[in-house]
């Protein structure tokens, strides 16, 4: 049975209803959100599962077969808090940003073992980027193929933040060589 409901019904935001879907299934909470071009109805209920919590049920009105308004709202519905606008649109640069660093962490014409070097880096040293098959992390280090330890080069000439730098990757190279490594029976 489908709801048949005209163009100016509508269910009241904070409305306590009663959903019996076509599968017999109950459904019963308080309205969040009506939409009737997509004939839709968000409820909230308490969950059963977790106490203090809620489940959030979607539903397409289309598969209901009853609906009862147990309550209607004694109040109107609360009115929504102003939305930080300069810090959505932050948050968004920053994704923009990760996304495309992450893009960027795709080497092309490189081999497995470089690339997966490359992302374990990349957990400890975020200011990492491939110079066609060459790692350079920091602009100062410079790994080149097989990227081991010993194809680790300094950019900056020998410096003692370079000489650190160099350290600090080799170090993180010989440890994803040893978690690489698979232990033989």
């Amino acid at each position: 049975m489908v709801i048949n409901m005209a163009e100016g019904d509508y269910f009241k935001i904070g409305s306590l209803l009663s959903c019996k879907t076509c599968y017999g299934e109950k459904v019963e909470g308080e309205v969040m959100a009506f939409d009737h071009q997509a004939n839709s109805l968000i409820l909230k209920s308490p969950s059963s599962e977790l106490s203090g919590t809620f489940d959030v049920h979607l539903i397409n009105l289309d598969k209901i077969s009853d609906v009862q308004v147990l309550k209607e709202p004694d109040q109107p519905p609360s009115t929504l808090s102003q939305l930080n606008y300069s810090k959505l649109v932050q948050r968004t640069r920053e994704n923009v940003g990760n996304k495309q660093r992450q893009i960027n962490y795709i080497g092309i014409g490189v081999t497995p073992e470089g690339q997966k070097l490359f992302n374990a880096i990349t957990k400890t040293i975020t200011d990492v980027r491939w110079e066609k098959t060459n790692i350079v992390v920091m602009d100062q280090i410079i790994i080149t193929a097989p990227y081991g330890k010993d194809d680790c080069l300094t950019t900056k000439g020998s410096s003692t933040q370079a000489g650190q730098a160099l350290e600090h990757v080799q170090k993180i190279i010989e440890k994803h060589q040893r978690d690489s490594e698979t232990p033989t029976s």
